[in-house]
């Protein structure tokens, strides 16, 4: 659980999720030969991570709220 909450800190979970849209706008880029269309899927897997990253935040509060609670 550590790890996780390493991973999650602010400024390199930004840094992260740029360069796994980097990829992943030059692999679309060569797979549909399309600029705009690799935009799109970039956009959109940009907008993925952020609804992942929420959502773990979201569970990283549950958790310390449910620790609390149990002390």
């Amino acid at each position: 659980m550590k790890r996780f909450i390493e991973l999650m800190r602010a400024p390199g979970i930004y840094v992260r999720m740029l360069y796994v849209a980097l990829v992943f706008f030059i692999l679309s880029w060569i797979h549909y030969g399309n600029i705009s269309t690799s935009i799109y899927y970039s956009v959109l897997c940009v907008a993925l991570m952020q609804i992942g990253y929420v959502g773990g935040v979201l569970f990283l509060i549950w958790k310390e709220e449910r620790d609390r609670r149990a002390r």
